[in-house]
């Protein structure tokens, strides 16, 4: 998709498509598979400086950035370094369509290397552009953010001095915005039977497996309404066919736009897990941890208005985006930095069928240098 051009040139106008194209291949040929980021760290840190940042990095690896302005004022603008999974020699593969894809074997890393090539871009273009009227920009590039939002979730924001900000790490149709994402609650449950042998003395012993199969069948799972949906991913235990196990692990969560409805859906969960339990003499430890908690931007904060008016600048509509998965604003929001989340053009992200469109690539950095370079707006409502 393309914006619809305008009769004056507009800074947006300025983005190098092979440029930005080629800063995303190259930021591809990093591997960074969560865990894993030194490498990619090192990259962006070398680049960030050369672009006219300051840069500092705290104690897990997340770097920020900070380019100066032109007028008062500062921003947050959100990427993660790390991709998804485990998967390294990534070769990607540009299609006639312009589409970019993998072979098929591996992730393509677009989520969320397509945006740090959107900030890179932007920041060449401000740095070549003194003339134009822009704030302090903190970019914040997270490592962690695949496995559980570690980065966000650590990083001391006491140190920012941005008023609100743009996470750029969505899926979704060009010119949307995230405005709602919901609570994600991991669940790890451990159920503790008897061992025994199972082809001499069965009796003696009590099933984890069994008591954990029979809870499972009694949740409610998958999409529980439009707001809650709830998953079982992993069971592990047991250790011989011939061995009654007297341990399993399940390992789930359970997400919603609304905590009672969370509430009530854990509750559930737990009760099936102690019924079966106790029906057959059996223990379970139900533990429950927040990886991040809800957030709903209005139409009329700020984030959400200054999004929307440059993605209007660029001839898109804009489309409100209620998320079901959460991002690096999740914790920046909680921690008092009023964020939406924005698309890089990614699509299938964490599949081997992830791609980008070039075309997609080049309006998220557009629709950033729009937000980063339109008149000031006014600081009621952040």
């Amino acid at each position: 998709m393309s914006p619809v051009p305008g009769s004056v040139l507009r800074p947006a106008d300025a983005v190098d498509r092979d440029r930005l194209l080629a800063t995303f291949l190259e930021l591809l040929a990093v591997d960074s598979p969560t865990g894993h980021e030194e490498e990619i760290g090192a990259v962006l840190e070398a680049r960030y400086a050369e672009l006219g940042c300051t840069t500092t990095k705290d104690d897990i690896g997340n770097i920020v950035a900070v380019f100066p302005g032109t007028r008062p004022g500062t921003i947050l603008v959100s990427t993660h370094m790390d991709t998804a999974g485990t998967d390294r020699g990534i070769v990607p593969v540009i299609g006639d369509d312009g589409v970019i894809r993998t072979d098929g074997t591996t992730i393509l890393g677009a989520d969320d290397k397509s945006g740090l090539a959107g900030c890179m871009e932007v920041m060449r273009l401000l740095r070549a552009h003194p003339e134009w009227s822009f704030p302090t920009i903190e970019f914040v590039s997270t490592v962690g953010e695949e496995s559980g939002l570690v980065g966000s979730r650590h990083l001391d924001v006491s140190r920012l001095n941005a008023t609100h900000g743009f996470v750029l790490d969505t899926a979704g149709v060009m010119g949307s915005v995230t405005y709602w994402s919901p609570t994600s609650v991991y669940l790890t449950i451990t159920f503790h039977g008897r061992k025994a042998h199972a082809g001499v003395e069965p009796e003696k012993g009590i099933s984890a497996v069994q008591v954990a199969a029979e809870a499972v069948a009694a949740m409610q799972l998958g999409r529980i309404d439009e707001e809650t949906v709830a998953n079982i991913g992993t069971i592990q235990g047991g250790e011989a066919r011939n061995v009654i196990p007297d341990t399993v692990v399940l390992q789930g969560m359970a997400r919603s736009h609304d905590q009672d409805k969370l509430d009530r859906q854990l509750s559930a969960m737990r009760q099936a897990c102690e019924q079966a339990a106790e029906a057959h003499s059996a223990a379970v430890d139900f533990v429950q941890e927040e990886i991040y908690k809800t957030y709903r931007i209005a139409e009329d904060a700020r984030p959400y208005r200054e999004a929307a008016s440059a993605i209007r600048s660029l001839g898109l509509e804009v489309s409100p985006r209620k998320s079901g998965g959460g991002t690096d604003g999740n914790y920046f929001n909680a921690k008092g930095i009023p964020c939406v989340a924005l698309p890089t053009g990614m699509v299938d992200e964490h599949a081997t069928s992830e791609h980008i469109a070039i075309d997609d690539l080049v309006v998220a950095c557009q629709v950033l240098l729009a937000i980063v370079t339109q008149p000031a707006q006014g600081d009621e409502q952040p």
